[in-house]
């Protein structure tokens, strides 16, 4: 937890997104700028742990994980905030 934190500290600065997902809130940071709509990975730092996602097929998933709703919603949130 600690190498996470000492990578990524100057996102704790950032603002935070956040999310309800099957009842269950969610804090996200983006940690990549200047993110567009033909993008097809990116990394968030989710629940303070770093989540890749990948857009496969037009649906966006996690690398290492099932949960593609979320993922999905994930995308959708921040789409919707920087207008992408």
């Amino acid at each position: 937890m600690l190498d996470t934190i000492g990578q990524y500290e100057e996102h704790f600065n950032k603002q935070t997104f956040r999310i309800t997902f099957k009842n269950r809130d969610f804090q996200i940071v983006l940690l990549k700028k200047n993110l567009t709509k033909d993008q097809e990975e990116f990394s968030v730092l989710l629940d303070g742990l770093v989540q890749t996602l990948i857009k496969r097929d037009g649906k966006w998933h996690f690398a290492h994980g099932e949960d593609k709703d979320l993922a999905e919603d994930i995308w959708r949130q921040i789409a919707l905030r920087y207008r992408l």
